[in-house]
């Protein structure tokens, strides 16, 4: 979704679907036919050791455009195994890979709450930055962030996958075409616990379900823009004195600034055999429906699937490293604004379920 419920989102609603929607590809398109010639491959630090910098640390060794040439970690026996894999240098911690002039960019891969940190001490090395989501754990931190990369000149993009995916592509312009929001309801119940549960359920580390759950809130925002308050509730079982927990129920309520409600629910760790989602968006002139990874786009005359734009769409890592790469930044500051008012929205929650109160955001 799009961070201040204005960038691409708002363009599909203040302008005709089609030419929205020609806009996103025309410049996605661009990126993938920037000319390469003497462009030097991309050089990358991977922070943190984990699975997920596994992860992304294998894309980037079949991407041509770029290259590990760093690992830092605390965990200095996955961090070296890293480094070893990728013929990287590895360090003990992030700040060291920081002051090396030979790198251009780090992807982050660490805990929740050390992801601003980390980034604004990436921008502020003259690094450009791919983070894991959330973008931060605190709605100032993420603010200070992006004002960063913004007065530096730097490309800072979250790992949400909307920005390059078809499929949503499709549903912002069949959402355009169907009048305005009434309710978007999300609900999603499952028996398992992530894992590292002790990350991952870990109130202080992690956040509430509300924040490391951020992606189901990011493509609302990117669809429907900011929120102008934030209601929400929460139960935890097993909760020990160091925010740790067993299993949890979040619900949450919001109101977006240009109309409409949205309501999420998550319950994770419970005694249930399989996991359930639902997603729903109830619009003025149509009720779109998600079932089985399909959307369905239903009205008084009937049903029909939302046929998936066809467009050759880069992955998130070669939109990061063209980017970087151009020294373009003008789109990720547009989608960062997106992952901004996603935290608002999920951190605003944390409040409203502290305080027992409606929190303006």
């Amino acid at each position: 979704m799009d961070v201040d419920g204005d960038g691409t989102a708002r363009v599909g609603l203040c302008v005709s679907a089609g030419h929205a929607l020609q806009s996103a590809l025309a410049r996605l398109t661009w990126l993938i036919g920037v000319e390469r010639t003497g462009m030097n491959a991309l050089r990358v630090g991977i922070i943190g050791s984990g699975g997920m910098a596994r992860a992304h640390a294998n894309v980037l060794e079949n991407t041509a455009d770029a290259r590990v040439v760093a690992v830092a970690s605390r965990n200095a026996e996955t961090g070296q195994s890293l480094a070893d894999d990728h013929g990287a240098t590895f360090y003990p911690n992030s700040r060291d890979a920081m002051r090396r002039d030979d790198i251009d960019g780090v992807i982050i891969c660490t805990h929740n709450d050390s992801h601003g940190e980390i980034a604004q001490d990436a921008l502020t090395h003259g690094k450009h930055v791919l983070t894991e989501y959330p973008l931060a754990r605190s709605i100032q931190e993420g603010e200070d962030t992006l004002s960063l990369a913004a007065s530096e000149g730097l490309v800072l993009r979250v790992t949400h996958s909307e920005v390059t995916s078809a499929g949503h592509l499709a549903l912002r312009e069949a959402v355009a075409n169907s009048g305005d929001l009434m309710l978007y309801a999300f609900h999603r119940l499952t028996p398992g616990r992530g894992a590292r549960p002790e990350i991952l359920l870990n109130l202080p580390v992690s956040g509430p379900p509300a924040h490391f759950f951020i992606y189901h809130i990011y493509a609302a925002v990117d669809l429907f823009g900011p929120a102008e308050w934030v209601e929400a509730s929460a139960q935890y079982e097993g909760l020990r004195e160091g925010g740790r927990y067993d299993c949890f129920v979040n619900t949450m309520t919001v109101g977006f600034a240009r109309g409409g409600l949205g309501t999420w629910s998550w319950a994770g760790g419970v005694a249930t055999e399989n996991a359930d989602q639902h997603e729903r968006i109830v619009l003025t002139d149509a009720t779109l429906t998600r079932e089985g990874g399909r959307w369905l786009r239903s009205t008084g005359d009937g049903t029909e699937d939302i046929a998936t734009v066809d467009a050759d769409l880069p992955s998130k890592h070669d939109l990061w490293v063209r980017e970087a790469l151009s020294g373009d930044n003008d789109q990720a500051l547009v989608d960062g604004r997106v992952a901004l008012d996603a935290i608002r929205v999920s951190l605003s929650a944390e409040r409203a379920m502290n305080e027992g109160r409606r929190i303006e955001v």
